[in-house]
């Protein structure tokens, strides 16, 4: 079972929809993908969550509840909510039924939770950041980044605090980008020769479909690397 993992480089990246894609894609390939999230906020109830819009727009089969184990209704940082609501995270739950998800699907798509550093508890106590559970679930990560005049800087910024941490992300995947336009053309090929990772996909607004620049699957599969050679 190969488990991955979506982070944004800033707020609004886009997340959500490109777990729809890449769910999409992997069906597409023959695949049983899941999806899931460790938490979500700003949530009412599961039926207006990320997951219920995954769920809808891809047909799965997994209850909402099993896709994000913890949800609370304030728009905070996961930890301050849980803290404002008295009800936090425990590692035990999210690694269980993260588990439960993989005994009954062959890929898993986790949308990561806020930005690249996401702390989920944070008491005197008790500290347990996002990168905790990736290191622990074995999830391979992808950077999804908006193109824009600041896209190079933040997954160049991106990639060295993850290099920092010996978890190197896998590809990046560029939203809202144009490949008729040059100065994003440029921008893409600045940012596999700086951060040394792939651009494996990209998406233009309003697309329906990862457009891939690479065997997805070969990537998945593939054994972790500490570099990628951009005259290859």
């Amino acid at each position: 079972m190969a488990g991955m993992i979506l982070l944004g480089t800033e707020p609004k990246v886009g997340k959500t929809y490109i777990s729809i894609l890449l769910v999409q894609e992997l069906k597409r390939l023959g695949c049983t993908p899941g999806y899931y999230k460790f938490a979500a906020t700003g949530v009412r109830n599961l039926e207006q969550s990320e997951a219920a819009l995954v769920s809808d727009a891809c047909a799965l089969d997994q209850e909402l509840n099993e896709m994000i184990p913890y949800h609370y209704t304030v728009s905070e940082p996961v930890h301050l909510a849980a803290r404002r609501e008295q009800r936090f995270i425990k590692e035990r739950v999210i690694t269980e039924r993260y588990a439960w998800n993989c005994a009954t699907h062959n890929q898993m798509v986790v949308e990561g939770v806020g930005e690249i550093v996401s702390p989920l508890i944070m008491e005197n106590n008790q500290v347990l950041f996002q990168e905790d559970l990736i290191f622990k679930l074995q999830l391979k990560i992808f950077l999804v980044i908006r193109m824009s005049a600041s896209a190079l800087s933040q997954s160049v910024l991106a990639v060295n605090y993850l290099k920092s941490i010996s978890k190197s992300p896998a590809g990046i995947i560029l939203n809202a980008y144009n490949d008729r336009n040059y100065a994003h053309r440029d921008s893409l090929d600045l940012i596999e020769r700086c951060t040394q990772t792939p651009v494996i996909a990209t998406v233009q607004k309003h697309q329906r479909r990862l457009s891939c620049r690479a065997d997805l699957l070969s990537i998945i599969n593939a054994p972790e690397t500490g570099g990628f050679d951009s005259e290859a």
